[in-house]
């Protein structure tokens, strides 16, 4: 299985709310040609299992407060 099908396979898998994980943490790595293939995979496994996606957020506004937030 190649990697882009092993991606669509674990992205029909995923939930909406998991996809909005996903697409927040992997929007700015996606154009980045210094990430590694095993970095995708690990964020892929990672997004599929629910780990290290950020907190949950009861509207859009309170999500974009947290990612405008100074950290």
């Amino acid at each position: 299985m190649s990697t882009r099908e092993l991606a669509y396979s674990i992205f029909d898998r995923l939930t909406d709310e998991q996809l909005e994980g996903f697409v927040l943490m992997f929007k700015d790595t996606v154009y980045n040609e210094d990430l590694a293939e095993e970095d995708v995979l690990a964020i892929l496994d990672d997004v599929k299992s629910g780990r290290n996606l950020s907190r949950d957020f009861t509207s859009v506004r309170e999500l974009m407060e947290d990612l405008n937030a100074d950290d």
